[in-house]
């Protein structure tokens, strides 16, 4: 369990970081189409299954300590 305590924010802050420059370079530059396809949705799926394990496993780590 460690592993995954030290490991998902770390992935989840790569992808949030990954979604926002997607997000940066398609308002600039609209006619590259980064917000549309497959990729993009893959990208979010994964940044939000990341982001809602991120949140479960530091919860569960937190209401054990406590």
């Amino acid at each position: 369990m460690r592993f995954f305590r030290a490991i998902l924010p770390n992935l989840s802050i790569a992808l949030q970081l990954a979604l926002a420059v997607l997000v940066i370079l398609d308002v600039f530059n609209p006619r590259i189409g980064l917000l549309s396809g497959l990729p993009f949705v893959m990208l979010f799926a994964a940044a939000f299954v990341c982001a809602v394990a991120t949140a479960v496993v530091l919860y569960r780590d937190w209401r054990a300590d406590s």
